[in-house]
């Protein structure tokens, strides 16, 4: 893909209000064979499954930081272009590149037969992949019957968490020399560590800073380089990578 449809994509996706994850779940759910729950509250999703049998999960996540307060507020989400890529037009507040970045990456990637995971409330204490774990217990074995789990929902340009899910060093080494990034360490938590039961799971960088922040920025070369990467990552047969026993 050339990095001017790359971008028409992505400000198609940071022009979505931030107030509701609604819009950008409608969109996913309008692929064929998607399964999806959007109603009111978090605990939204959209499932499309891919079509390939070595499939894996692309998951990101439709909610924003911000969208309590654009919610109650007559105060309208704006985006302005940079040099380098994205800012918030709004002066006290950010504009939701994370992760609506993520998303964009996805629906870039929806023919590639992978399997794409669209989640509400990760902000909220990842409410939406808490549902599908809780309440959906036909889906979450479905997800676990993929071969891993890549989220794009990381702050920067150049790293990866697998947080504290017992991955093997098997799946360490593919991911490190697959994308030349670096682990980030194990603090705090996204949706993967809900979801990934029997599957290891990783965290990209897509090229946003300061989130939950008024100064958040998207750098658009570094979002596309991450585009490129998991790309290629995927495009080859998929091993299946499953978590330690930790028993």
């Amino acid at each position: 893909m050339t990095k001017h449809n790359a971008r028409k994509v992505l400000e198609e996706f940071l022009s979505f209000p931030v107030c509701s994850a609604a819009p950008v779940l409608r969109k996913f759910a309008e692929l064929d064979g998607a399964v999806s729950c959007i109603r009111d509250g978090k605990e939204n999703f959209v499932y499309v499954p891919g079509t390939r049998e070595d499939r894996i999960v692309l998951a990101a996540h439709a909610d924003a930081y911000w969208d309590t307060l654009y919610a109650w507020d007559t105060v309208q989400h704006s985006v302005k272009k940079t040099r380098e890529g994205y800012v918030s037009g709004v002066p006290d507040r950010g504009f939701g590149a994370d992760d609506r970045a993520g998303c964009a990456m996805l629906w870039l990637l929806r023919n590639s037969g992978h399997s794409l995971l669209v989640l509400d409330g990760e902000e909220h204490g990842q409410r939406g992949a808490h549902a599908i774990r809780e309440s959906c217990p036909a889906l979450f074995s479905e997800i676990n019957s993929h071969n891993y789990i890549i989220q794009l929902d990381r702050r920067g340009s150049s790293d990866y968490k697998f947080y504290y899910l017992p991955v093997t060093d098997e799946f360490r080494d593919f991911v490190r020399n697959s994308t030349g990034y670096s682990d980030a360490g194990m603090n705090s938590r996204t949706d993967i560590v809900v979801l990934c039961d029997k599957i290891c799971g990783v965290n990209l960088s897509v090229g946003y800073y300061n989130e939950h922040k008024p100064a958040e920025k998207l750098v658009f070369d570094e979002w596309f380089n991450t585009l490129k990467i998991v790309e290629k990552m995927i495009k080859g047969p998929q091993k299946r990578f499953e978590l330690l026993n930790e028993e």
